[in-house]
Formats: structure tokens, C-alpha cells, sequence
């Protein structure tokens, strides 16, 4: 049985859980909230456990560089492939990654986030060793490698930048987490603070036996232990400098300068106290992850400080609800606290809920800003909002700026007391209005500590003796300004200021990350970060580097340059080439359209083969396709065996067949102006029979929630679980609660193209192709690499009422060159794109399309199937009145009845056609031939539409999503039923 290991390493990353203090200080501080790091490993027997760990720290003033070389062993007698899922917290960015290949590193190279993906599926496909480093949502990564070596080893290196946060003395806090778990064979530790003394260093918490000591250029630190395993919390107190601390960098031709230096002193005013306060609780799934006690121990001294005042609360999730109006007097605030403690967190996240009710004097956020449902950006605060995090998981850049825009302020309480939080809610202190200087280029700013005076900032120098302007308003409105001269400062070279200033301007950009994505890309692949729009990844061979254009490490760069001009002629010939493949396999498919199948009784089985034999003789087909052609299996054929060899089932040119066969075994001609046949569609409902099912549909009408919610936290993971209860919800006239539940697909795992798929595909079975756009345009962005992720937003948008843009979006499938494991996607795109021409109520603007592309081919019956599992074989098969089974070795029955060609390594989709239908029963089945996936799910989820009429203005269409759990499984979707 085909199972998930999980294995749980307690803060791996050693700077996963450093704290940053860029909006409050941290007063008092808190222990961390230690957010494990999941590595995940499909098939592992025993678990893959991490062997050894080497940490490398570097501080400058308050910014510090880890580098984390892992060591994993994989006892099992199989290679494996590994998917690390980790967060970081807000002022830390991965600057670095590389993959060990037979005891050397090699360095990964930045790439577009989608190309990312394309190439380490393509490269696994063929079992080559690749690595890629990506980010989901918010400050959430994942590493995926392949392979980790049967009773081998792996190992890999991730470098970690972070701003550190600052206590009161004005010292800088590390904080390394080190909660491993297990014993390690092996743990090494050294850290570096350059320019600083031994004695102003001190360990806090943590490597009690270990002594700082002064080497050449600075104090070090250093730990080499085996068999061990180190306390789960290490801190380390660095006094950092009190005047201008500078650091600069030669980078790609421009010198970049990182500058730390303390702001002028400005008394803070306090807020206006609310009347009218609007509290946004995220409800949905995600939240029951945030810390709900320190959120409460805010609210608490909060409404305590305000006395008296009035609470209108929203509940956000999918959508907003009102979730009442509290009176709060001398600071009780009982009755709305626990109306919060019963909160049912469910749902994905829209952001359009976020939005407070009107006539607010202020907002308070409670949430992690991470959108993934229907409206995915912040909208416009006409008040004062206070944005607030407690979950390890969050959008810090996101909420920030909602938050300071709206003359607000943002609060991480994970990395302040509640007290410091209370200031930020109550009191408004200067903000950076500016920065100036004639000897420098580009500068910005980190937002500044409250108190402890230190403002972060950097640029591009063009003069030696350059002068900073920086322009201050204080609370009560007036205008301060502060120089400071950068020229014959002490500067560190610490390799920081290039990447600290492009992660600077990434945060700007951020929360309009739809707006800014090609200058986010360009940051990351210039300066080699992990962004929203880039990865960094790491190929094998040289010929993987060429074949995806992917500029390789600098010693590789020779041989890449010499290959990969060669490789850029190949390519524009092969897309010259497709569109003129398309028009000739599209004029194959309209000669099939315009022949007239027989629609008698099918002949014995010797008789079909010697008539039809004879016809593909005649046209110098090969004895072999000749056989294949004229014997299609009887009707009580099995499926067929998983070791079959499929490729010789499937060698016949269907375009030969569709010309050769219709003409020379046609029975009598049915008149092409016959009235269409009445046809009804039957489908087989999916009736889970799962435990949690029986009991909802046992389930009283006033109970049916309060039951799904009972068996939710067992089912946390299963796509399953919440398809089936979304089901049950939707057939008991529940569709409010059935679309959140569904929602939860979203929260599910961050970016997972093939969750997202199925949500959108329920979405449109639901009728709700409103929210499956932008799902789907989700998908969009994260797989724009594969045909399906066209053609999915395509249908939806054409079922929203967009039928020109869903045209434009059909068109982009049958046009742009895809892997050879998506055949014939073109004309099912093709095929739909024109029926959608054809019957739309107005003109569509077809000026784009090439001409011999543009021909309405209507059918009696449709079926097209597609699933959401990559490198999966499904069959789809239709048997017909005259008992003839329709599959990938029979694309071509007596009547007509045309199957696409055979997916085997996609999704889909397959495709049935059938322009004049006998009458009769047609069955409609599935079958799951079997996967090469390296992580698999726990069962494949198909989606079926079955049309009559299709492409005329009597086109029916039925959906229906299901499951296929084991190989060899075969399920009855449904049956057309075609009348006299």
C-alpha cells in the first residue's frame, strides 16, 4: 500500500525561527513558537532521517547569513524523492542553494518559478538527479530532490539572509532553534561577527559549554560534537554598533552599500480612542494555526485601555459574515471573547472579506494574509487598520502595507509582548517620509525599529564621499530631517549590501505582486533569490541546462554557451513547424467528420475483419494495422493488463483509419439533415462509502454542519474528505456551506497545482465557474506549461459568460508547442473553441486565428475525460449499441465513433466523438492503467463531461468528479441513451 511518511525535523533550518523586529522591539522576549519543517517522502518503508548538520553563521550589525548543510540518509532499498515543506519568518529570504554531486557542490542557478517546475518534472520523468527551491505563499518554501540514494545519502545546503531583531540595550538577539529531534551523528556550529570583541558577545540560552574567542578581523564561536543532540533553543546576544555601521559590495558593475544608523528621537502622540471599532476574525481553515492567546492576551489590554466602545465583528472566510455587534464598558469584553472562542475554522481565505463594515473609526485584522479563494489581493482600508499576525505561516509584506497605507500599523505578535503590541495599537510615533543623496542611486529603506533608534538602508553608490538625507515627520505633523555622511565610514565586506538591497525592493513590491511580476522575476534572477516568480534550481547534466535554457553556474558556462546556440535553431524550427502539424491533423479530422458511418448492425467479427482488411490494403497500410484496424476486441473484452504493451495497440494512424475506413465499409447513408436524435444522459452518481459519509447523510438538516465539522480534523489532508461532504452538502440544499467547504482545497497545500485543478473542476460542476475562474487563473500562473491549465480557464470563462477571452485562451492550446506527453490536446481545444464561435450570441473577434483552423464540427455525443495526477494513465471507454468498446486500441468503431489518442503521461484529457449517434445505450467507463509518480496521492480524481448536441444551440452538457483508487481500478461514469 502506497503510503505518505512524514517525518517531522523540530526547526530544521537553524535560522528558520530567527525574529525580526522591523515594526515593534521586543521588550520582553518571548519564547518562539518552533514551526516544524515536514519532510515529506512517498513509498519510504523506514524513515528518511537527517544524519549530520553543519551551520555556518555571518553577523554584521543586525544582519546575519546562515548556511545549513543537511546530510539525509535513506536506509530504504529505493531511491526516493524528497520534498521538504519549511517556513521562514518575516525579514528572512533563501539567498542561496546548492545540491552535493559526488562530494562537490554545485551552485543553483535562479530561473522563472514556472519553468522552475516544467524542467524538474521533465528531468525526473527520466530519473535525473535534479533539486529545486521554490516559494509558495506568504514566507512559506518548498524543497523538492530527486534522488535520494537507496542506502545512501544526500546532501544539501540552503543560506538563509535575515534581519535580526534588537533589544532594548541595543544589543542584536540571535535566536537558532535546534530542536532536531533524533541524535545527530554529527552537529557542527560556528559563528562569526566581524569587527566585534569576545566580550561583547554573550550566549543567552543554549551551548552552555561553548566560549567566544577573538581570531583575526573578529570574535568566533565554535561547537564540532558527535552523537549529539543539542538543546532545542540556542540565543545569542551580539551588542551591536551604536553610530553608522556600513557594508559594501561590487555587484554586476555597481557598488552597493548597506548602511545601519540610529534615528533621531521623537516622542510618540497618542491615537484617537474608536467609537465605532470593526473586528476582522479569519475564520477560515488556516486560522485555527494562529496563536489564539496571545491575539486574546492583545485584545484584553486593548479594550482595557479603551474602557468603552462598540464592536461590529466579521467572520472571514470564502466570504464574509456578520458575525455580530458587541458593546464592550470599562473594558469587559466577555461576551465577544467568547463568541471568538467558538469560532469553527473553516474555509479558504477571499480577502474581499476582509473588508470592515461601514462607519468604522478603525479596524482590527486578526489573520495571516494569505489569500487563496476568490479575491486574492487586500482591498482599500478607508480606516485606520491594524493588521495583526500570530501565525508562523503569514504574508508579512502584505499586511504591512495594507496596514501602513491605511494610516494603521502592523503587528507580528510572535516577535513582541503584548505591551509592545498595545503601543503600536495606541500610539503613533514618526514615520520616514524620504531619502535623498547626490552620490547615491536607489535607496530604500527597512521600516525602522520604535525604539531602539536603528534604521536599515541601501542603494547603488556613485561617489565616494556621498551624503544621505533622510526625511522624517514627527507625530504631531511637522518635518525632520537627519545627514548622514556615507564617505569615510568603516566599511565591513561581508557580501551582504547586493542582496540586502534587491530584498529590500522585492518586499516593496510584494503586495502588488500581480502588478510587479516582471520586475520581481527580474530581482530574483539577477540577484539569485528565491521570489513568488523565481526559483533556484539545480541540474545533473549539461544537456538538462540546454535543452530548458537555463543559464548554468559560472564554471559551466564555456560548454553551455558552445551548445546552446545549436539548441536555439532547433527550437525555432519546431515552432514554425507546429502550427502548419495542427492544420493538416485538424483537415484529417474534418475528412473524418464529412464521412457517413454505417449505422447497421455490426457485422460478425470475421466478416469486419476480411471487408475491412481489404479496404486498408488497398490504401498500402501495414499487415499489423491492418489487423489492429479491422479487429476491435468483442464486447465482453477485459481491460487491459497493466504489462500490455500499449504502444503496439496504438501504432495505427488514426487519420488513415478515419479516411480508408469510412469509405470502404459505409452501409447506407443517413442524410446529413436529419433531425438530431432525443438523447437523455444517465449518470452513475459517486456514492462514497466512507464511515464520515454514512454519517452525514444519516445526519438531521440542524446537525449536518455541526457532524462535518466533528469528522473535519481526521480528514485535515484528504482531497477525498472534502469532495465527498461538499457532495453531500450540495444534494441536501446546503450549496452555501457546500462552496466553503470545498474552499478548504485551497488552504489544502499551498500552490498545488492538481488540488487547485480539482477545486476548479467541483467549482464548475457546481455551477459556480464565477469562483472557478480564479481558481483556475491561479492554476494559470503556476503550471502556464501545460496545455490543461489553458484549456481548464478557457471553459470556465466561456461558462461565465467570456466566451472572447475563453477563445483567446482555447487558441493559446492549440498554437504553442507542448511535451509530446499531451497528444492531441490541440483539436479537443480546437474542437471547443469553435463550437464556441458557432453558437455564442454575438460575433466573436476571430481575426487571430488562422483560417484553416476555423470549422464548427458538430457531434451527437461528447464525452472528454481528465484527471488531476501528472505522469497518470487513465482510459476512458465507451461501448456502443452494437457492443463495440471504443478505447485507446480501437480509436475508430464501425459507427464512426472517433477516440483520441491514448494519454499516458499527463492529465488528460481523452476524448470520445461521435458525429451521428445510433440509437441505443452507450456505456460510459474509466479505467486507471496504472502512474509513474514519484509522489502520489492516496487516489486520482477524474473529472467527466458528457455533451449532446454538442456544438449547436441544443448543446447539453453533464459533469461528474470521482475517484479512482488502485490500478486496474474500473468505475461506470454514466450512459447516453439515444432514442429512435
Amino acid at each position: 500500500m502506497k503510503a505518505w511518511k512524514s517525518i517531522v525535523l523540530a526547526a530544521l533550518l537553524v535560522a528558520a525561527h530567527g525574529l525580526s523586529a522591523q515594526n515593534l522591539l521586543i521588550s520582553d522576549p518571548l519564547p518562539p513558537v518552533l514551526r516544524p519543517v515536514v519532510l515529506r517522502v512517498p513509498d519510504a518503508a523506514q524513515p528518511v532521517r537527517l544524519a549530520r548538520v553543519n551551520v555556518d553563521v555571518v553577523v554584521v550589525g543586525r544582519l546575519a547569513r546562515t548556511t545549513v548543510e543537511m546530510t539525509f540518509h535513506n536506509p530504504n532499498a529505493r531511491l526516493l524523492e524528497g520534498e521538504l515543506q519549511f517556513p521562514l519568518l518575516d525579514g528572512q529570504q533563501v539567498s542561496g542553494f546548492a545540491l552535493d554531486f559526488d562530494g562537490k557542490w554545485r551552485a543553483a542557478v535562479p530561473v522563472e518559478k514556472v519553468r522552475g517546475q516544467e524542467v524538474f518534472e521533465d528531468v525526473t520523468r527520466a530519473r535525473i538527479d535534479p533539486a529545486l527551491l521554490e516559494a509558495t505563499q506568504g514566507n512559506n518554501y518548498k524543497l523538492r530532490v530527486y534522488p535520494i540514494p537507496a542506502r545512501g545519502e544526500r546532501r544539501v545546503s540552503l543560506t538563509i539572509s535575515e534581519q535580526l531583531s534588537e533589544k532594548r540595550d541595543g544589543s542584536a538577539l540571535l535566536r537558532l532553534p535546534l530542536a532536531f529531534g533524533d541524535r545527530l551523528e554529527a552537529f557542527d556550529l560556528r559563528i562569526q561577527a566581524p569587527g566585534l570583541k569576545a566580550d561583547v558577545l554573550k550566549v543567552l540560552r543554549g551551548l552552555s559549554d561553548a566560549r567566544w574567542a577573538d581570531r583575526e578581523g573578529g570574535a568566533v564561536l565554535e561547537i564540532h560534537r558527535r552523537d549529539y543532540r543539542p538543546e532545542d533553543l540556542a540565543e545569542v546576544s551580539l551588542l551591536s554598533h551604536q553610530g553608522l555601521l556600513l557594508t559594501t559590495e561590487e555587484f554586476d558593475g555597481k557598488r552597493y552599500f548597506y548602511a545601519e544608523l540610529p534615528a533621531p528621537r521623537m516622542a510618540r502622540v497618542a491615537r484617537p480612542k474608536p467609537a465605532q471599532l470593526a473586528i476582522v476574525w479569519d475564520a477560515s481553515g488556516s486560522g485555527a494555526n494562529r496563536e489564539h492567546g496571545r491575539e486574546f492576551s492583545l485584545l484584553d489590554a486593548y479594550f482595557k485601555a479603551l474602557g468603552n466602545t462598540q464592536v461590529r465583528l466579521t467572520l472571514a472566510r470564502d466570504a464574509g459574515e456578520d458575525g455580530g455587534t458587541f458593546v464592550v464598558k470599562r473594558g469587559d469584553w466577555s461576551a465577544l471573547r467568547a463568541v471568538l472562542e467558538r469560532v469553527a475554522y473553516d474555509g479558504g481565505t477571499n480577502m474581499a472579506a476582509f473588508l470592515p463594515p461601514a462607519g468604522a473609526d478603525a479596524a482590527l485584522l486578526f489573520s495571516d494574509g494569505l489569500g487563496n479563494f476568490s479575491a486574492l489581493a487586500m482591498p482599500d482600508f478607508s480606516v485606520p487598520l491594524f493588521a495583526v499576525s500570530a501565525a508562523a505561516a503569514s504574508d508579512a509584506d502584505r499586511l504591512r502595507q495594507a496596514a501602513v497605507n491605511s494610516g494603521g500599523a502592523y503587528v507580528d505578535l510572535l516577535t513582541t509582548s503584548p505591551d509592545a503590541a498595545l503601543t503600536a495599537l495606541r500610539q503613533l510615533g514618526p514615520r520616514l517620509t524620504g531619502l535623498r543623496s547626490n552620490g547615491a542611486l536607489d535607496l530604500l529603506a527597512a521600516p525602522a525599529d520604535a525604539d531602539s533608534g536603528r534604521l536599515a538602508v541601501a542603494g547603488v553608490l556613485t561617489e565616494v564621499n556621498a551624503v544621505l538625507e533622510v526625511v522624517w515627520r514627527n507625530p504631531r505633523g511637522g518635518v525632520e530631517r537627519q545627514q548622514v555622511k556615507l564617505g569615510g565610514a568603516e566599511s565591513r565586506a561581508a557580501g551582504f549590501a547586493a542582496q540586502a538591497w534587491a530584498g529590500l525592493r522585492i518586499k516593496q513590491l510584494l503586495p502588488e505582486r500581480t502588478l510587479n511580476r516582471a520586475a520581481i522575476e527580474r530581482l530574483g534572477k539577477n540577484f539569485g533569490l528565491v521570489t513568488p516568480g523565481t526559483s533556484l534550481i539545480v541540474l545533473d547534466r549539461m544537456e538538462d541546462y540546454v535543452r530548458h535554457e537555463i543559464v548554468p553556474p559560472s564554471e559551466l558556462r564555456g560548454e553551455y554557451e558552445r551548445l546552446a546556440s545549436t539548441r536555439r535553431q532547433q527550437v525555432e524550427g519546431d515552432r514554425v513547424s507546429h502550427l502548419e502539424d495542427i492544420a493538416r491533423r485538424f483537415k484529417d479530422k474534418q475528412a473524418w467528420w464529412e464521412r457517413d458511418f454505417p449505422k447497421g448492425d455490426r457485422p460478425k467479427s470475421g466478416e469486419e475483419a476480411k471487408t475491412t482488411a481489404g479496404a486498408l490494403a488497398s490504401a498500402g497500410i501495414s499487415a499489423e494495422r491492418s489487423r489492429l484496424a479491422a479487429t476491435p476486441p468483442p464486447a465482453a473484452a477485459p481491460a487491459p493488463a497493466a504489462n500490455e504493451p500499449r504502444q503496439a495497440l496504438a501504432k495505427a494512424s488514426v487519420a488513415q483509419r478515419m479516411t480508408s475506413l469510412a469509405a470502404d465499409t459505409a452501409g447506407p447513408v443517413d442524410g446529413a439533415a436529419a433531425p438530431a436524435p432525443v438523447v437523455s444522459i444517465q449518470l452513475k452518481k459517486w456514492v462514497p462509502d466512507a464511515p464520515y459519509a454514512e454519517r452525514l447523510r444519516k445526519a438531521e438538516a440542524a446537525q449536518l454542519y455541526r457532524v462535518y465539522l466533528d469528522e473535519r480534523p481526521g480528514y485535515l489532508n484528504s482531497t477525498a474528505f472534502f469532495l465527498d461532504v461538499a457532495d453531500i452538502f450540495f444534494d441536501r440544499s446546503r450549496p452555501e456551506l457546500a462552496v466553503r467547504i470545498l474552499s478548504n482545497l485551497a488552504e489544502m497545500d499551498l500552490e498545488n497545482r492538481h488540488v487547485l485543478r480539482i477545486l476548479g473542476y467541483r467549482l464548475m460542476q457546481a455551477k459556480r465557474a464565477d469562483l472557478a475562474v480564479s481558481v483556475l487563473h491561479r492554476v494559470l500562473e503556476l503550471a502556464p506549461n501545460e496545455p490543461q491549465s489553458w484549456r481548464d480557464l478557457g471553459l470556465a470563462q466561456a461558462e461565465a459568460g467570456s466566451r472572447q477571452k475563453a477563445v483567446e485562451s482555447l487558441y493559446q492550446v492549440v498554437t504553442r508547442p507542448w511535451h509530446n506527453r499531451f497528444p492531441d490536446i490541440e483539436l479537443v481545444a480546437l474542437a471547443e473553441m469553435n463550437a464556441l464561435i458557432a453558437t455564442a450570441p454575438e460575433k466573436l473577434d476571430t481575426s487571430a486565428i488562422d483560417p484553416r483552423l476555423l470549422r464548427n464540427l458538430p457531434l451527437d455525443l461528447r464525452v472528454v475525460l481528465s484527471w488531476d495526477a501528472d505522469n497518470t494513465d487513465i482510459d476512458l471507454w465507451v461501448t456502443d449499441p452494437n457492443g463495440e468498446k471504443s478505447f485507446y486500441g480501437n480509436r475508430l468503431s464501425y459507427q464512426g465513433g472517433a477516440m483520441s489518442r491514448d494519454f499516458t503521461g499527463g492529465y488528460g484529457p481523452e476524448e470520445f466523438s461521435l458525429r451521428k449517434a445510433k440509437p441505443g445505450k452507450y456505456l460510459i467507463q474509466a479505467q486507471f492503467y496504472g502512474h509513474r509518480q514519484q509522489l502520489v496521492a492516496g487516489a486520482t480524481t477524474l473529472g467527466v463531461r458528457l455533451y449532446t448536441g454538442f456544438g449547436t444551440a441544443a448543446q447539453k452538457e453533464e459533469r461528474l468528479t470521482l475517484r479512482l483508487k488502485g490500478q486496474s481500478d474500473v468505475v461506470t461514469v454514466g450512459e447516453f441513451v439515444v432514442g429512435q
